[in-house]
């Protein structure tokens, strides 16, 4: 009998916990899943993306069996979670970008939620005021990028070769994309591949607006000789995608993240981001652009160097390794899962009229530690424009607590790319988001 007891008393405590990932499209999380497989027993219960779809006994016996439930999306499916997690599980949402557009944010019972998780800090913002999630509940990670599967190699003149992964539907940028490779031209035989399903493949291909713009880009081809310098790829293996690759693009008018051009840095390449909104707080400023001439220039003055370009592509790789790689996000998603709320914190900052509580102008990171410890109580701690905004989410994803927040003097002193991005959103997905 003691023997079974102590048995017992060994497995309860080695047991691990059980993960349910839940969502209609788990292509972001999925890389993670066998690194996460160290720490938890998972399983996965993916939902179709019938929005009338209710909960089959499946994911009724699923969730019985959760320790803690992963959402990824905030989809149709979450209010059905946040209604029915029971006492001592923990539910957390992962939410991209799009999710913005849904009524779905509005219908959670946020009380019934541990975590909001976005993919960056703009996110954080602009989901926490659209949806009016407190802040103490709302959590920044990276997506993953699987470092590991990319080999670095290279073919011969591949810094000729520019790239746009997935170029449809317009706001993805391929007509600036088509600019770029007209300039360049000019100088040395650069070809410009694509990645993705070509326009007329979407869901979009019988919209005026973007049949209008591919046809805009088919003429300015045609006018400008470029349909030798074109090559479509369609879709191939990711550790394949970048070994003839000097440069990726991303020329988007919005997006999430853009995990492409990331990937691109896991395998020895460099990415070159125009100014879309919420970029900064991705990507170190070095490869961000105001215009596609400052894009041109760049490659100009690159890809014929083989020292400056291995030197740029060195760092943007540790940059990737450090702030996107598989240790970064399991030991972030695992912090995460780990913290302990009370469920007593309810501040939402309005955009209209932002009023930090206890608010310390951050100079200098280094700063934070001695700060905290010489002050009690609430504290908002306020990151200065002098501190690069792509290490936003790293303070954020050490200091900020139900006590202590963090925000971007930056974001609240530029809010009209806040409502810029809220625009875009309305724009392309035929929307009605207002920011408060």
């Amino acid at each position: 009998m003691l023997l079974d007891n102590l048995k017992n008393l060994f497995n309860s405590k080695n047991k691990k916990p059980h993960l349910l990932i839940v969502g209609v499209d788990l292509k972001f999380i999925t890389p993670a899943i066998k690194y996460l497989e160290k720490y938890y027993e998972i399983k996965i219960d993916e939902w179709g993306w019938n929005r009338n779809q209710k909960a089959s006994k499946k994911s009724i016996d699923f969730l019985k069996w959760a320790d803690i439930i992963l959402c990824e999306w905030m989809e149709y499916y979450v209010p059905w979670y946040s209604q029915n997690v029971s006492d001592g599980q923990k539910l957390f949402i992962r939410a991209h970008r799009y999710e913005i557009t849904l009524e779905y944010g509005h219908l959670i019972n946020y009380d019934n939620v541990c975590g909001i998780i976005t993919i960056n800090y703009f996110l954080l913002e602009i989901f926490s005021n659209v949806f009016k999630i407190p802040r103490e509940k709302m959590f920044v990670l990276n997506n993953i990028v699987e470092t590991s599967i990319y080999s670095g190699l290279k073919d011969n003149d591949y810094t000729k070769h520019i790239a746009l992964v997935g170029y449809a539907p317009s706001y993805k940028g391929y007509f600036k994309a088509l600019n770029i490779l007209k300039k360049l031209r000019e100088y040395d035989d650069f070809k410009l591949c694509l990645f993705g399903k070509d326009y007329s493949e979407m869901h979009w291909r019988d919209n005026d607006d973007q049949i209008a713009y591919f046809n805009q880009c088919d003429k300015f081809i045609q006018e400008n000789d470029l349909e030798t310098h074109i090559i479509d790829n369609g879709w191939v293996n990711r550790e394949e995608m970048f070994q003839n690759i000097g440069y990726v693009l991303s020329l988007s008018d919005i997006e999430g993240s853009h995990l492409s051009p990331t990937e691109a840095f896991a395998d020895s390449t460099i990415s070159l981001l125009i100014n879309w909104p919420g970029v900064e707080y991705v990507y170190p400023k070095e490869v961000i652009f105001k215009d596609i001439d400052d894009i041109v220039n760049y490659i100009l003055d690159t890809y014929l160097d083989d020292d400056k370009y291995s030197n740029r592509v060195s760092k943007l790789k540790n940059y990737c390794i450090d702030e996107f790689g598989e240790k970064y996000f399991v030991n972030g998603l695992k912090a995460i899962f780990d913290t302990d709320l009370n469920n007593e914190g309810n501040t939402v900052i309005s955009f209209k009229n932002p009023i930090f509580k206890n608010a310390v102008l951050i100079n200098d990171e280094n700063e934070i530690s001695r700060i905290l410890d010489n002050n009690e109580g609430d504290l908002s701690l306020v990151i200065s424009e002098k501190i690069d905004n792509s290490r936003i989410k790293n303070i954020y994803q050490e200091f900020a607590s139900e006590n202590i927040h963090v925000y971007s003097q930056n974001f609240f002193d530029n809010l009209e790319e806040a409502y810029e991005f809220i625009d875009l959103c309305n724009e392309i997905h035929d929307s009605d988001v207002s920011l408060s």
